[in-house]
């Protein structure tokens, strides 16, 4: 073959070299762009943020995370849960939802879901004293003890047994270590109607004071025997089709497709994957057990 037409064919062999190789960059960048777009900006909680807690701007973070993970109720403003409380406890990491925060004006709705199921919320007046020195805290337990009568005439008796306390003055979250301390002039209990009517007889007739429970294991122990239940453990999934997948993670293989509505029974297990999803472990109506999101779920009662 001349020499000639050698030149000419690696010409033409470099040239459509380069063409593919444009084409192929090309494509690259179109598909890195469009896994790009589907990412969107999100609110999650930088540190654990506790039930009834106010929510400041350092306890937040902002995330990125697939489009198709994204909860139809997530927060991408921090401005619009700054300075409100969180209707339940809330993980670091975790997706902030507008439905898990409550603005300050509903307040008094917020102390009402803190009341277990047949009981009331009762305040009573209290002193420095009378509330242990002010160290009494929401979801601590006392007893409740009058006493009538003046100096050597006065006489004690126990009111009421390991009464849970719902809020101390308008706080109904525990006190952070490193908060300033507070003086509160009134504790809410949790009582059953019959014993709030004891506990308003009590205070009519003599002063009232708070004796403080310990929160060694023991106490807990008995604490959590009288703790209502979880409402539900059934979830639904909120996406139209979700996928149930054979481990926690994006990555793993997908045992099931269930459709929106498909009620799922949650195996009470949870894990976190590298990129901060938290999947929960559930079992579908057909028995088959795998992982799916928390992101795209919702439990019944919410």
């Amino acid at each position: 073959m001349k020499p000639k037409k050698i030149l000419m064919l690696a010409l033409l062999s470099g040239i459509i070299t380069t063409v593919i190789f444009y084409l192929f960059m090309e494509q690259a960048r179109s598909s890195s762009g469009a896994e790009e777009a589907a990412t969107v900006s999100i609110i999650a909680a930088s540190e654990d943020i506790q039930q009834n807690q106010e929510i400041t701007e350092d306890q937040l973070t902002v995330i990125e995370v697939d489009e198709n993970e994204v909860h139809p109720q997530s927060v991408e403003d921090k401005a619009k849960v700054v300075g409100k409380l969180a209707a339940t406890e809330i993980k670091a990491g975790e997706q902030l939802m507008s439905h898990r925060v409550q603005s300050g004006e509903e307040e008094d709705e917020v102390i009402a879901l803190k009341i277990t199921e047949g009981h009331r919320a009762f305040s009573i007046n209290i002193d420095y004293v009378k509330s242990v020195s002010n160290m009494v805290e929401p979801e601590d337990y006392v007893d409740v003890v009058l006493s009538v009568g003046k100096e050597e005439a006065t006489k004690t008796e126990l009111i009421q047994e390991k009464v849970r306390v719902l809020a101390v003055g308008r706080r109904m979250v525990e006190k952070k270590q490193d908060a300033p301390e507070e003086e509160y002039h009134a504790v809410t209990l949790e009582l059953s109607q019959e014993d709030t009517v004891k506990v308003i007889n009590a205070s009519e007739r003599g002063r009232l004071q708070l004796s403080l429970y310990s929160k060694r294991v023991s106490e807990e122990k008995d604490i959590d025997e009288i703790k209502p239940n979880k409402v539900s453990s059934n979830l639904n999934p909120l996406p139209q089709r979700s996928a149930i997948r054979s481990g926690p993670g994006l990555d793993e293989a997908v045992i099931t497709v269930v459709d929106q509505g498909t009620i799922l029974r949650d195996l009470e297990q949870d894990s976190t994957d590298e990129q901060g999803r938290i999947w929960l472990n559930v079992e579908t109506p057909d028995q088959q057990e795998g992982w799916i999101s928390s992101r795209i779920v919702k439990y019944e009662a919410e």
